[in-house]
């Protein structure tokens, strides 16, 4: 890889350079191992996505758990660090544990995203779109929009708080993906 490649990657902040860095030199013992590492680890994110995905309509949260310690493990070996710090919320949240004691708000509240893994080249026009069309709409149709926030004591908060890690770990894994495209060259 040219330094520039190197240099474009460590600038994202989306790896932990020196967990990264060590997977690469081991291509010098076998050439193109790093890259099998991470296409693997695609494949796994897809898998264990949809897998969340289910759980979260089953609202399974040991189950949510223990997909999100599952993920967050391979994701912090190769130093995806945006990725594996949202698992981690996934798995403590299974937990009904807030150790970062987030504070869930209407504007985190968002429904699920689907089996579907939004691309690199989505843009997001469409929040635009909708704001545009909610300042049309009449003031009691924006109370209405707005979901009510579950109290903590109830599964539907921790499933709340784990469907946003789950959005973010998802948008992590996009930007991710995509940089470390252009890092190899190659699509992953």
């Amino acid at each position: 890889m040219s330094d520039e490649q190197r240099q474009k990657l460590q600038e994202t902040g989306l790896v932990e350079w020196s967990v990264f860095s060590e997977l690469v030199a081991m291509d010098e013992d076998e050439e193109g191992f790093s890259k099998s590492l991470f296409q693997t680890f695609v494949d796994q994110v897809l898998d264990t996505f949809q897998q969340l995905d289910e759980n979260l309509k089953e609202k399974n949260l040991d189950k949510l758990s223990a997909l999100g310690h599952y993920l967050k493990g391979s994701a912090a070996a190769l130093g995806l660090t945006t990725i594996s710090t949202q698992c981690e919320r996934i798995q403590n949240y299974g937990h009904k544990f807030n150790f970062d004691n987030f504070e869930l708000t209407a504007d985190d509240i968002r429904a699920p995203s689907g089996d579907s893994i939004p691309n690199e080249t989505d843009n997001d026009t469409s929040k635009s779109n909708d704001k545009s069309n909610e300042q049309k709409a009449a003031p009691s149709t924006l109370h209405n929009k707005s979901p009510a926030i579950p109290a903590e004591s109830s599964d539907e908060f921790w499933i709340a708080l784990i469907q946003d890690a789950l959005n973010k770990a998802r948008e992590g894994f996009v930007k991710s993906r995509a940089a470390l495209n252009e890092y190899f060259d190659d699509e992953l």
